[in-house]
């Protein structure tokens, strides 16, 4: 049986070889693409185009996990202090 601490770790580790791994992508969709593809001014503004696309992608998410911290904060640093005492401290 496996400890679950490597199992986060290896979790963890394959998540983050995935995104390192990664091609490069654009975060536009196919209408905005043909837009900067026919039109030369657009292509001047498409990596600025690209990071509001990814900002918008991204605030909602950071606003949930504000909400959940704010709300469950307690249970997860009582969850931390029993990882930290199970696998940090000598026995």
């Amino acid at each position: 049986m496996r400890a679950p601490g490597r199992t986060l770790v290896t979790v963890v580790l394959a998540l983050a070889s995935l995104a390192v791994l990664t091609a490069p992508v654009l975060a536009q969709c196919s209408m905005c693409q043909q837009v900067i593809v026919q039109s030369p001014e657009a292509q001047k503004m498409s990596s600025e185009l690209n990071r509001a696309i990814l900002l918008m992608f991204v605030a909602p998410y950071l606003v949930f996990t504000s909400f959940a911290l704010a709300f469950f904060r307690a249970p997860i640093l009582r969850q931390i202090q029993r990882l930290v005492r199970v696998f940090f401290l000598p026995r």
